[in-house]
């Protein structure tokens, strides 16, 4: 195997930890110059590997995946995401919706114990998990089950969800996109998280890298009902500033 195979087995082997990489890192790493770096993730893009970003390099999206498979990408950051949003952004008296997704339910399993507030979720695993929580309220959405994104839908749901007001909604992000705004795969998936934004004063949408700057074919709405985005830390900010110009607030976890 040639060095510059070596290298990019090693990058790729790095991305699968981490989900996101920066140029400057990669170079110090491996002794190499931002060039080459550069080069190695133009040609480890092209075979499929990666998406490159300004300043670096994401984890190809794999929203369309398994459930169960998604629950073990990117848990660091997911990991980190979700203890951020959980400790810092969720009051211990909120009213809040939980949506499907892998980060979502990180979130609920790092729900601080003095939350005493009500969750309205339509992921049957954040329902279990927050069983065993001693103060939170709980309200599982009732409906149909779409089993590749766990998610409840159809009619009865969208009716028990318009019977609610919630402070917050913490929607999972398919696919966030500065001009397209957040997008859905199906379109059962779209209704459920429409709605559920609808019914809240505020909506914080959590991301890893991966699924920025892409876009899915069902719109579920603009970034202007967006009010913050939590992501990875490891993302730089003129990547991030065309969410900025559309009045997202940027969160770091």
């Amino acid at each position: 195997m040639s060095s510059v195979e070596t290298r990019q087995a090693e990058i790729e082997k790095l991305l699968h930890q981490q989900g996101t990489l920066r140029v400057p890192d990669l170079a110090q790493q491996f002794h190499a110059s931002l060039d080459t770096i550069r080069r190695d993730l133009r040609q480890m893009e092209e075979s499929g590997l990666l998406r490159r970003i300004h300043g670096g390099a994401v984890q190809v999206s794999v929203s369309n995946g398994p459930y169960q498979t998604r629950l073990q990408e990117l848990l660091p950051e997911k990991g980190a995401i979700a203890r951020k949003v959980a400790r810092d952004l969720i009051p211990n008296d909120a009213i809040v919706f939980f949506d499907s997704g892998s980060t979502i339910l990180e979130i609920a399993r790092h729900l601080k114990l003095s939350f005493c507030g009500m969750v309205i979720t339509v992921n049957p695993a954040v329902a279990v998990t927050l069983a065993e929580h001693p103060h939170a309220k709980i309200i599982m959405i009732g409906g149909s089950v779409l089993k590749q994104e766990m998610v409840i839908h159809g009619p009865t749901a969208m009716d028990e969800i318009r019977r609610y007001h919630a402070d917050i909604c913490i929607i999972g992000t398919c696919a966030l996109h500065p001009e397209q705004g957040l997008t859905a795969s199906c379109l059962e998936e779209r209704t459920t998280k429409a709605a559920m934004i609808a019914q809240s004063t505020e909506t914080i949408a959590v991301a890893t890298a991966d699924k920025l700057e892409t876009s899915l074919p069902h719109r579920v709405c603009g970034l202007d009902e967006i009010s913050r985005l939590v992501t990875g830390r490891k993302l730089s900010s003129g990547y991030l500033q065309n969410y900025k110009n559309h009045g997202v607030e940027i969160i770091l976890a």
